[in-house]
């Protein structure tokens, strides 16, 4: 079999010389001294942890812990319905449950007890008390009610979480009567005190799950907004919680502080003070050469590689629900109806073409792993048993001369991604479909992002990515009902419904095997009947950490940063200075 990534092809590869794009080399690593990312679950050697006084612990450099910014906290805090996980969530705000580190939602929160019905149909959280909001404000049950009946009703929030809330009692006449706001009741929510009670329209298999990720907002301070542009509203300005570390400063643009709350409910933490400072991604291994940041997470091989010329660091690969794949456009280049890939012969050479182990061995060795799904294989409910996208390029020749295949124009592909490891990949796939005869040209998608791939569409395909806090992340967006007037209505087809009614099974089925069967047959039908994506790797984030001056609790398994997993943040230390 013919090797397309020939030694002088991944040579250019790793080295990341690419004429015309205008992007910069990855950092380079010499093959032998490579520092290796460690498994999640590798022992690590625990430095001694200091004495806990009460007081700030001393530390190498500043007595805190240097993270960076979530987002880009331009001239508000990021907002955190939409975007819900990450650590400096898991900071400032406190939701009902938490997740382990296999993302099952087992640990208490803001709720101490909860029981859930034989049926599915009835959830009982029985509260903490004595829980503080960061500015001294009594929290309550009512605040738990208020920010679900504000999420209901609010622009951006996570589909999920959104999904989930929106199957409460009453909940569908709640969001569309307009007259309604969140000061009024919802049939399907009851307080009693501390215990608040929530009764569904219908089963939910990610119900407790949105109760692990959703964070609660005080009343008091979001109501009277409006839930449409909360995201821009002053209480993004300096946002309270009731979680183990409040506001104390920030500058927009630049740095936030927070430090531990006196108050917090649960267990406090020994790190006192942590800075988060305004960087980008392209900053990580700059800071880190210099010791100015103590926790990181990034799917960049180059960039956690660098990091780790400072001997200070380790990392270690986590996997979690991301995958990329080539997104088809249905509609054609400009919505224009010129679309060569109607048959799914040809989408399945366009897969067949690429040998995806090679690419991945030489761009994210060890990072990334193949799948022919729109699930990543570590994940538990993979199916291994479907159509098979194995590199095969005369198959793929095949399939294309019996699908009637034009050779003669020039396939369109696009790409959103911006790093050089994404244009040296996007390179091989053209010398690819090149080597099968098929002409093909890509392009760097600039500026508006949103209109140029839901609007201009200029693309027969798409390089995209999907992380999902659940399975229905990625394949809600097939529902056939909800596709015209939607935007993936505008490149995918909307006559097709195989998948309608194992969506629908999936969304009331609570038993966890039961959901696992059904995703298995979400996939058989995906790929053996659609393939509307080309699935081409599942991606592992990488966690580094300054462990020269961060202690991690030895109960910390590292899991999904974007989650709100169980961190064990109360047991963090800095090591005591010399």
């Amino acid at each position: 079999m013919k090797r397309i990534l020939s030694l002088a092809l991944a040579a250019l590869l790793l080295v990341g010389i690419l004429a015309g794009c205008g992007q910069k080399a990855p950092a380079e690593v010499e093959p032998d001294d490579t520092p290796q990312i460690q498994e999640p679950d590798q022992p690590k050697e625990p430095a001694p942890e200091p004495e806990d006084t009460g007081e700030p612990v001393a530390g190498i450099g500043p007595d805190m812990l240097l993270l960076p910014t979530m987002e880009n906290m331009s001239d508000k805090w990021p907002g955190s319905w939409d975007n819900y996980g990450l650590i400096g969530r898991m900071m400032i705000f406190s939701r009902l449950l938490r997740l382990d580190s296999d993302l099952n939602p087992v640990y208490g929160d803001l709720a101490k007890e909860w029981t859930v019905s034989d049926d599915g149909m009835q959830y009982t959280f029985t509260l903490n008390e004595d829980v503080k909001w960061h500015d001294g404000e009594d929290f309550s049950a009512d605040d738990v009610a208020f920010s679900i009946k504000t999420a209901l009703k609010a622009a951006q929030v996570n589909g999920v979480i959104k999904g989930a809330l929106s199957n409460i009692k009453g909940a569908k006449e709640y969001i569309e009567d307009e007259s309604k706001t969140a000061a009024d009741e919802l049939e399907g929510i009851k307080i009693d005190g501390n215990v608040i009670t929530i009764d569904m329209a219908k089963p939910t298999g990610t119900f407790l799950l949105a109760a692990a990720q959703f964070n609660i907002f005080p009343r008091h301070k979001i109501e009277g907004l409006d839930p449409l542009t909360l995201n821009t509203s002053e209480f993004y300005d300096w946002p309270i919680g009731t979680g183990p570390y409040k506001i104390t400063e920030f500058v927009p643009n630049d740095y936030a502080m927070v430090e531990a709350f006196d108050d917090y409910f649960g267990a406090k933490p020994k790190i006192k003070k942590v800075k988060f400072t305004q960087m980008d991604q392209s900053d990580y291994a700059t800071r880190a050469l210099a010791d100015e940041i103590d926790f990181f997470h990034i799917n960049d091989l180059a960039t956690a590689q660098a990091a780790l010329k400072n001997p200070n660091y380790e990392a270690f690969y986590t996997d979690i629900y991301f995958v990329r794949y080539f997104q088809w456009n249905s509609k054609g280049p400009k919505g224009e109806g010129n679309d060569p890939f109607k048959d799914i012969r040809t989408r399945r050479a366009f897969g067949h073409a690429i040998n995806r182990q090679e690419i991945i061995d030489n761009l994210m060795p060890g990072q990334a792993a193949l799948t022919n799904s729109k699930v990543p294989a570590a994940m538990p409910y993979y199916n291994p048993d479907v159509y098979d996208l194995k590199y095969d390029p005369e198959l793929a020749k095949q399939l294309l001369e019996e699908a009637n295949f034009d050779f003669d124009q020039t396939v369109k592909l696009a790409c959103y991604y911006a790093d050089q490891g994404s244009a040296d990949f996007m390179d091989a796939i053209v010398a690819y479909l090149g080597e099968i005869g098929v002409k093909a040209e890509w392009t760097l998608l600039t500026g508006d992002l949103t209109s140029q791939i839901w609007d201009v569409r200029d693309y027969h395909f798409i390089y995209a990515g999907l992380s999902a806090m659940a399975v229905e992340e990625a394949y809600n967006l097939w529902y056939s009902p909800d596709l015209p007037g939607s935007m993936y209505g505008k490149i995918y087809p909307s006559d097709f419904t195989g998948l309608d009614e194992l969506l629908e099974k999936l969304w009331v089925t609570t038993d966890i095997d039961e959901r696992y069967q059904i995703i298995k047959d979400i996939q058989k039908v995906e790929t053996e009947e659609m393939l509307w994506n080309i699935p081409m790797f599942a991606l592992r984030n990488i966690q580094v950490i300054n462990t020269a001056r961060v202690n991690l609790p030895d109960e910390l398994v590292l899991s999904n940063e974007w989650s709100n997993y169980e961190r064990y943040l109360d047991k963090w230390t800095i090591n005591a200075a010399e």
